[in-house]
């Protein structure tokens, strides 16, 4: 198997005073080359945190990698020199955040913007060729009208444009991984899926690898080969994506699945719900951390906590039901 990125045991953690706040604890998975992995769960559940681990561009100085690897294209980002680290930064791995509205800059035009990025990473374009190669990069994700709109500012553009610009930004370099963290939250469904399209196209032209987060699984569904279920810091169930839709296996994963509405039967059915919320990373649970809000819980789910078990199918799941 041709892992582009693995990430093992990785525990990212806040230390406040003489309080350790676990962000990301203890988790592994990994991405394929030319590969989708679906990252889902929902808010507050560590889906963020553990992208931003993996280039180090963590929030605060209070919040650091505690232990783990995260190996890419073979070698180990952890311990990688923060040099050589912000190279690697939009040139080899590429983000796509969820609100372009607040990453674009307001004040700079678009060719502004994107031609940092040419400036910083393809030193191969000459500057005579740069207002072009802009151009060509805001043609190939979709908009319409790049010659008049490279000069446009971010508030001239609708939402879905400027989706498509930063997916343009991060494509200038061709990187080889795309961490795209709900890129589609704040589209309505049509433009929705247009972006999702245009990924799945990105990907099979450029080879290239997404890890793409979200709280949606419809939206996971339609475009992730692999599904890692996450839950309060933790994986809590991790496999191919038709195993996963077709046979969910963790409680919680069988909880998000029955919120769907297309799920439901009946015109007057209400919708379902999973009961209560997720932990803060403060406050977790002793044992394990769904428990208390699982429909199948039992004494020791309160007092330890379950490790992954790997089942007959391949399907990884942290839970006690499946322990032998």
């Amino acid at each position: 198997m041709d892992k582009l990125l693995e990430i093992k045991n990785l525990k990212t953690y806040f230390q406040y005073e003489d309080k350790v706040i676990p962000a990301v604890d203890d988790v592994s998975i990994f991405i394929k080359k030319n590969s989708v992995l679906g990252l889902v769960g929902e808010s507050g559940c560590g889906k963020t945190m553990t992208a931003l681990s993996i280039t180090r561009l963590l929030p605060t100085r209070d919040c650091e990698i505690v232990s783990g690897e995260i190996i890419f294209n073979g070698s180990n980002l952890v311990d990688m020199r923060e040099e050589d680290l912000r190279d690697l930064r939009g040139r080899d791995i590429a983000y796509i955040f969820q609100e372009p509205s607040t990453s674009l800059n307001p004040v700079l035009s678009i060719k502004e913007q994107i031609s940092e990025i040419v400036w910083l990473h393809r030193k191969d374009i000459e500057n005579s060729k740069e207002e072009e190669f802009i151009i060509q990069q805001l043609q190939k994700v979709g908009i319409k009208l790049a010659e008049e709109k490279i000069n446009f500012f971010p508030h001239q553009l609708s939402g879905g444009e400027k989706q498509r610009v930063m997916i343009a930004m991060a494509m200038v370099s061709k990187p080889k991984l795309i961490v795209a963290d709900e890129p589609t939250t704040a589209l309505d469904v049509t433009i929705q899926a247009q972006i999702l399209d245009l990924l799945n196209e990105l990907k099979t032209e450029y080879n290239l690898s997404i890890l793409f987060i979200s709280h949606d699984l419809n939206v996971i569904g339609e475009l992730a080969d692999y599904i890692a279920v996450m839950y309060a810091g933790q994986i809590v169930e991790f496999t191919d994506a038709k195993k996963l839709i077709k046979q969910p296996q963790h409680p919680y994963t069988k909880g998000l699945f029955d919120c769907l509405p297309e799920r439901q039967s009946g015109q007057n059915r209400k919708l379902n719900a999973i009961a209560g919320e997720v932990p803060k990373a403060d406050n977790f649970p002793q044992g394990c951390r769904f428990h208390p809000r699982c429909s199948q819980v039992f004494e020791k789910c309160k007092k330890e906590m379950p490790s992954i078990f790997k089942m007959e199918s391949g399907q990884e799941v942290r839970c006690w039901l499946y322990s032998k």
